[in-house]
């Protein structure tokens, strides 16, 4: 009995590959609900399908012809260069996960940590607390668990810390 899966198929190419190869190349894989992609620089790129077959190594294999041949037609100077391929129960699992971690804000880190949001902003002078992983117009976001972690290590003794 066949089964779903999804393939995403990344490509390698010797010429730019411009926007008009890339919706051709989707065009070609329209029977396989395709998205695709393409680098900035134009000599990279993947495009996501799903396809049926009965197991996976089969799917592997066809993943790899159908999009071979696609490329042929939209994109000839291109060729895979990498596959990942997954029934749908693990995409499922996989779209269940957050794409970024849990971050917080200086108001989260004020709660989390027991002070006032000024005392959270200065944290960020001590060293060793963690970098931002985004900055928004509203503030830094800094990972919740690298500020919790740092939480529990710091130093809490009373009085400025020593200078060198």
């Amino acid at each position: 009995m066949p089964t779903t899966w999804h393939a995403r198929l990344d490509w390698a190419s010797t010429a730019t590959t411009t926007t008009d190869a890339l919706e051709s190349l989707l065009d070609e894989l329209a029977n396989h609900s395709p998205a695709g992609s393409v680098s900035r620089d134009g000599l990279h790129g993947s495009v996501m399908l799903f396809l049926e077959s009965a197991q996976l190594e089969d799917a592997i294999a066809d993943a790899i012809a159908i999009v071979r041949a696609a490329l042929q037609r939209s994109v000839p100077t291109a060729d895979v260069v990498g596959v990942d391929v997954r029934d749908g129960d693990a995409l499922d699992r996989e779209l269940e996960q957050p794409v970024f971690p849990g971050v917080v804000g200086y108001a989260e880190i004020a709660e989390i940590a027991g002070v006032s949001r000024q005392r959270a902003r200065a944290f960020t002078k001590i060293d060793g607390f963690p970098a931002p992983v985004i900055v928004t117009a509203q503030g830094p976001l800094m990972a919740r668990a690298a500020v919790e972690r740092w939480l529990e290590n710091r130093n809490t003794r009373p009085g400025r810390p020593a200078t060198s």
